[in-house]
C-alpha cells in the first residue's frame, strides 16, 4: 500500500477548509434587485447632483470611508460603505464628517454641500 506524504495532504486540507469558509450559498442573501428596488425611487435624490458633470446618484450608490489625500486629507478611514447623501456626508462607522465627495461618474471631487441643488430635474 502506498502512502501519500503528509505535508502535501495537510496543505491540501487547509486549502479546502479556506475555500469552504469563504463560500456563500445562493440562499444567504436576497437578490440585489429586490434590495434596491424601492430605494432607487427616493425623490430626495432628484435634487442631488455632481457640481462638475451633473451626474445624479441613486439611493443605492455607495461610497466608502477610506484614507484620502487631496482634497480631504483624512488618513484614518474605517472602511464603512454607505450612501453619503443619506447622512449628509457623515460616516456612520467612525463619525467623520466628509467635507468633500467624489463623483462616481467623472471622478472629480467637490465640496459635499455643493452637491445639493434646488434646481428642478
Amino acid at each position: 500500500m502506498t502512502h501519500l506524504p503528509r505535508k502535501p495532504l495537510r496543505k491540501l486540507s487547509w486549502l479546502v477548509a479556506f475555500f469552504v469558509l469563504f463560500q456563500k450559498t445562493p440562499e444567504s442573501e436576497p437578490p440585489a434587485e429586490i434590495l434596491l428596488q424601492d430605494k432607487d425611487d427616493d425623490p430626495t435624490f432628484s435634487r442631488i447632483r455632481c457640481p462638475l458633470c451633473k451626474w445624479q446618484p441613486r439611493a443605492s450608490d455607495l461610497w466608502q470611508c477610506n484614507d484620502c489625500g487631496h482634497p480631504e486629507y483624512f488618513f484614518t478611514g474605517c472602511g464603512t460603505c454607505w450612501n453619503t447623501f443619506e447622512t449628509h456626508g457623515q460616516c456612520p462607522g467612525c463619525g467623520h464628517q466628509w467635507q468633500w465627495t467624489a463623483c462616481m461618474y467623472c471622478d472629480g471631487w467637490s465640496l459635499h454641500e455643493d452637491w445639493y441643488t434646488n434646481e428642478p430635474d
